[in-house]
């Protein structure tokens, strides 16, 4: 740096030298401009950072917009694709259960006409012995009746 002079010597010392008025007059003026230069040019500063706040602001809004949209149709061409895919698939499957639907379905028709038959069959044999049974109960009524009527009347039991 600088060697030390006389000023640093009577500083040391602590004294000072006297300053001349005109030599004040100008530090003072001097010393009024710059804090007038300070306080313009802080205003001016804060100015400029607040433009460049708001216009900061505005671009990265607009880029977050932007990738807003962008990601929006890249996810809903995402998700139509995954609901088409789905839906073809669940369209297979349905499919598939309405054919094992028909099978099982088929099967119990058969069974139950199977059934039907052989309902209607035993229905038929059962019918034929009644009308079997009936013939031989008039029958034997008939033969019971006939001895009735040609028999004595019975005697009246003792009474002991």
């Amino acid at each position: 740096m600088y060697p030390p002079c006389d000023i640093d010597k009577v500083r040391a010392r602590g004294e000072t030298w006297p300053v001349d008025p005109e030599m004040r007059e100008a530090f003072n003026r001097l010393g009024t401009d710059l804090r007038g230069e300070i306080r313009s040019s802080t205003a001016e500063t804060r100015a400029y950072v607040d433009d460049r706040i708001r216009a900061s602001t505005a671009e990265t809004r607009a880029y977050i917009d932007e990738r807003v949209e962008t990601s929006t149709v890249e996810m809903r061409g995402y998700m139509d694709e995954r609901f088409r895919a789905s839906t073809a698939e669940m369209r297979r499957y349905f499919d598939v259960v309405g054919e094992s639907l028909r099978g099982d379905i088929r099967a119990v028709a058969e069974l139950v006409a199977l059934s039907n038959e052989g309902s209607k069959r035993r229905d038929d044999e059962q019918a034929a012995r009644t009308d079997r049974l009936e013939g031989r109960v008039l029958r034997l009524e008939v033969r019971v009746t006939s001895p009735k009527d040609n028999r004595k009347p019975r005697r009246p039991r003792r009474r002991r």
